[in-house]
């Protein structure tokens, strides 16, 4: 059986909830196939792939020895984007106003997974929320014009772990916490 795992920053559940409620407005006139459940809303760090456990426990000691040294920041979320083609793009997404400290932590992340042996893409870190999949062609193209305009004013909110998601893709919502690794975790 695979198991697919990831690390990423969990978001506070007031801030999933209004990035809901945004996303739940624009529905009506942006036509993705699958919007993200809730509960799945987070920020990737490094994607592992399949693993096992003995491998999966080495870099989480690892990373939690890295990561307890560093303190707690703060990010905002600043508005919409899109991957793919701009009238017909593959995933609609929340970005990050830019982030130092956050930087940092997804550095330290990446560095620890590949000496642990991890394969893992080596694209520019775009720090984002994924929010819906795949645009439905069949309403036309998407009005893009919805998205780049689009500010989200949600609050700032206190990042001050990183966790290790395990998906199982049968599932709604699909990623689980299997291990969390707190920042500024010196006792």
């Amino acid at each position: 059986m695979n198991r697919h795992f990831f690390i990423a920053v969990p978001l506070p559940l007031s801030i999933k909830t209004a990035l809901k409620e945004k996303c739940e407005m624009l529905k009506t006139n942006l036509h993705f196939k699958r919007w993200v459940h809730l509960e799945d809303y987070h920020i990737t760090l490094a994607f592992l792939g399949n693993a096992d456990l003995e491998q999966l426990q080495i870099v989480l000691d690892e990373i939690k020895e890295s990561l307890r040294k560093l303190p707690s920041f703060e990010l905002k979320i600043r508005g919409l984007d899109i991957f793919g083609r701009k009238e017909y793009p593959r995933i609609l997404w929340a970005s990050i106003f830019e982030s130092q400290p956050l930087n940092n932590v997804r550095d330290i992340v990446y560095k620890e997974c590949v000496k642990a042996g991890f394969d893992l893409d080596n694209k520019p870190f775009v720090p984002h929320i994924t929010v819906a999949r795949k645009w439905n062609e069949t309403h036309g193209k998407m009005p893009i014009d919805l998205v780049m305009t689009e500010e989200l004013g949600l609050p700032k909110f206190l990042v001050e772990e990183v966790v290790l998601y395990e998906t199982k893709f049968e599932e709604i919502p699909k990623y689980h916490r299997k291990a969390v690794i707190r920042l500024d975790d010196l006792f």
